[in-house]
Order: C-alpha cells, then structure tokens, then sequence
C-alpha cells in the first residue's frame, strides 16, 4: 500500500475508549481535553509512536525527516506539538486525525505506558499501522502474555505497583501481541 492512497472517514470512526489516557495521565487530563487541544484544521497524516529514550533523537526523527521531505504531514510529538498544548489532548487528537500510524517499537517500549495507551488506542482506531521492530522480534511481544521476554520486566513492575488495572495491563499486552503479528520492518541495529 502506498502512503499516498491511505484515507479514512473520520465521521464513521467511533472509538469506545473516549479518553485513550484516563488512567496514565493527571486527574485533570479528562476533564480539560476538549478545550486544551486546538482545533486540527488539516489532519496528521502520520503519527509516530515511539519510546522516546531509545529512538527519538536517531530512528524516530529521521523517519521523520524522510516522511516530512516528501510532503507528508507527520506528528512526532517532539515537532507536532506547540508550546501550550494540553499532551494528552493533543496527542489524543494526533492520532484521532492521522490516516496512518507508525509504532517503533524497541527495547524499553513497554516501560512506557504512554507508549502503551497509544498502540492500544492505534488497534482499537481500525485505522493501518506499520510496526518498526527495532532491536526487539516480533516473537518478543507475543511472550508478553506468557510473562516472559524483554518486556516481562516492565509489566512486574506495573503488577507490582498496583497502578493500573489489570484489566489495562492486560489490554496493553494484547495489543503488544496483536501487533506482533502485523507485517512490518525489522531493524537489529543498535548503534
């Protein structure tokens, strides 16, 4: 599929979840979403999800950079958003809007549960992903929901601090599993 001919209709697109983020962000994400984020007057037609430690200054931006010089427009939150915008809402709005999403994943992924709450969100939006498997295996997300692989750390702790539901946990390593299994680029380079 290219990336010129993705298109989506908005107006159809319902997703369950309202707030993507309600149990990652403040208490008070939910309650100023509609005003904080600034009208999208032309959508995204990509958005980035990535671990921001591992990629974001290296494959993140250069992906970017490559997208953005042939015309597409992209939102990295690191250049998507603006000074003043509420994160959740914006971020939110990003992917509501984009006809495509992008998801590196890479070793310390799901040590983020921002990270988390957006592939989930992403799989839940119906709308085309593309998975960048950077110096992880598909394989090592689909052992997630067996409690093992590199990312068995990062969810013991999240069972441990009893900070998310185990309902979320769960839907946050269904989602890791079910993109395991999208067709996607696989970069071991670690440099």
């Amino acid at each position: 599929m290219a990336l010129s001919s993705v298109s989506t209709n908005d107006s159809q697109l319902q997703i369950e979840d309202s707030n993507a983020f309600e149990e990652i962000a403040p208490p008070s994400a939910s309650t100023f979403s509609a005003f904080s984020a600034p009208l999208q007057k032309e959508p995204w037609g990509i958005f980035i999800n990535h671990r921001g430690p591992d990629v974001k200054d290296t494959l993140a931006r250069a992906i970017y950079s490559a997208l953005h010089a042939r015309g597409f427009r992209v939102f990295l939150d690191s250049e998507g958003l603006q000074l003043g915008d509420f994160f959740p809402a914006a971020v939110e709005e990003a992917m509501r809007s984009a006809s495509l999403h992008l998801a590196i994943l890479s070793p310390t992924y799901a040590q983020s549960p921002w990270c988390l709450a957006e592939l989930s969100f992403m799989l839940k939006s119906g709308k085309p992903i593309i998975p960048v498997f950077y110096c992880v295996r598909p394989t090592d997300l689909r052992w997630v929901a067996q409690g093992k692989g590199m990312y068995v750390n990062a969810f013991s702790e999240y069972e441990q601090n009893h900070r998310y539901s185990s309902e979320k946990l769960q839907e946050w390593k269904t989602a890791l599993h079910k993109v395991s299994f999208y067709k996607g680029a696989i970069i071991n380079n670690k440099e």
